[in-house]
C-alpha cells in the first residue's frame, strides 16, 4: 500500500494518506459545482481516521453544509479540500488536491439530473441521475 501526499494550492494544509479509497467517483450536484467553482466534483472516499493533517491544521476552515455533511478549504487560499460525511466517517477528498497518483481513477459520476448544461459526463463511466443506493 502506498502513501498519498496532498496540499492545498498555497501549501499551508498538507496532508498523507493511504492509497485505500473506497471508491472514486465524480458528482455533478449543483452544491458541488459551488464548492470546487468546477462543472464537477472528483472525488475519492476514504475512512475519516486514515487521513493526516501533516501542516496547516490551523488553516483549515469548516462549512458546515448539512447534519449529514461538513465541508473542509483553506482559510488562507480556498482550496477546497475535503467534504466530511459525519454519518459514514468518510472523506470525499477532492482527488485534485492529490500531489501522488492513486492507483485508480473515478469510475462513476453521480447527480447527473443536476449536471451543468455545457457539461457531456463521459459516457464509458457508469451515472447515476441522483446517488447510488
Amino acid at each position: 500500500m502506498s502513501t498519498l501526499s496532498a496540499r492545498c494550492l498555497c501549501g499551508g494544509v498538507r496532508l498523507t494518506l493511504p492509497d485505500t479509497f473506497l471508491y472514486m467517483g465524480n458528482c455533478h450536484c449543483s452544491e458541488c459545482r459551488k464548492f470546487t467553482g468546477s462543472d464537477y466534483s472528483s472525488v475519492g472516499g476514504i475512512e475519516a481516521d486514515k487521513v493526516s493533517v501533516t501542516a496547516g491544521q490551523t488553516h483549515i476552515r469548516y462549512y458546515e453544509k448539512s447534519a449529514e455533511t461538513v465541508l473542509a478549504f483553506c482559510g488562507q487560499c480556498g482550496s477546497s479540500l475535503f467534504s466530511h460525511k459525519i454519518n459514514k466517517g468518510v472523506f470525499n477528498i477532492r482527488l485534485g488536491i492529490l500531489d501522488t497518483a492513486p492507483q485508480s481513477a473515478p469510475n462513476f459520476h453521480i447527480h447527473t439530473a443536476s449536471k451543468a448544461p455545457w457539461h457531456t459526463p463521459n459516457e464509458a463511466l457508469k451515472q447515476f441521475e441522483h446517488g447510488p443506493d
